[in-house]
């Protein structure tokens, strides 16, 4: 995203900003200034980056005012890390520590993703983020399949395998015991009334300042659709716009009538979890059907 796109979105209007959607933000040689123009507008910012920047932009976050940086890790097994990503975990690890070390510090997080080859290594991670002085681990599901290459890796199911719950418990222990705070998604498949992204209140801004309801509704490709493995089959899906920021200012685009009942439909959603009578809950958005994030994963 070019910086005439950036100072359009209105950082004033929203409490937290995440400077990531499908990339890494790091390649973006404007990516301090960014930080620095989100933080003038009172807004918290984060982002999630592989790390293996860190070491040349750690201070100068710092100094913009950086509130999270979350590092993405494929496995605390240096050689399953370095299959699946690439680089050399411990190259990595040593940025995250050098981040961990300098005054003034955002909060640090390492995220990773559950797969059955693994899940195994969650404990270990836990005692790996503790030792390079991170805050937290999120770990993640497989929630966005591209192709059937991918199917079966993913951990969660319509019924939860209890051998990677106790993996996950045993995770969550040791972060207890060890001091930093541990969050793992659901691994049961279930409809949520409003999934974790929110988008009754949140909203992505693609690259080229498309306003998307989040980040699962677009996909950074030229086709208009989106490609994914839900429940073993292969759909398509349009990708979700409801206006443009090269065009016309956030505000109209957010209070135009096509977004307002696409939020609607989630509000009464959540509103039914007070009723104790809902005779008709409004279905899922099409966008949102085949997600996995509209299932609680």
């Amino acid at each position: 995203m070019d910086m005439e796109i950036f100072r359009r979105i209105p950082f004033e209007k929203f409490r937290y900003a995440h400077l990531q959607g499908w990339g890494e933000p790091l390649l973006n040689p404007n990516i301090i200034e960014m930080v620095e123009f989100a933080k003038a507008k009172g807004c918290r910012v984060g982002i999630t980056t592989n790390g293996l920047l860190l070491d040349e932009f750690a201070e100068d976050l710092v100094k913009a005012g950086i509130d999270l940086v979350a590092v993405s890790i494929a496995s605390a097994d240096e050689k399953t890390h370095r299959k699946i990503r690439g680089c050399k975990l411990s190259d990595l690890l040593e940025n995250i520590r050098m981040l961990s070390n300098i005054r003034g510090k955002p909060k640090i997080t390492l995220v990773t993703m559950m797969l059955k080859d693994t899940i195994n290594d969650l404990p270990k991670f836990v005692e790996m983020a503790k030792d390079v002085g991170a805050d937290e681990v999120i770990a993640n599901n497989l929630d966005y399949i591209p192709s059937p290459d991918l199917t079966g890796l993913e951990v969660f199911s319509e019924k939860e395998n209890r051998e990677v719950l106790n993996v996950i418990r045993k995770a969550e222990e040791l972060a207890k015991r060890l001091g930093i705070s541990f969050f793992a998604k659901p691994i049961k498949l279930e409809e949520a009334l409003v999934c974790a992204e929110d988008p009754i209140s949140s909203c992505l801004i693609t690259v080229d300042g498309h306003v998307s309801p989040c980040v699962y509704a677009h996909l950074p490709t030229r086709s208009d659709e989106i490609i994914r493995v839900f429940r073993g089959k292969v759909v398509r899906v349009r990708k979700r716009y409801f206006g443009s920021l090269v065009e016309e200012d956030f505000e109209k685009v957010w209070k135009c009538k096509e977004y307002k009942d696409f939020r609607a439909r989630f509000e009464r959603r959540k509103r039914a979890i007070d009723e104790f009578l809902v005779l008709e809950l409004p279905e899922l958005p099409d966008v949102c059907k085949t997600c996995y994030k509209a299932y609680s994963v």
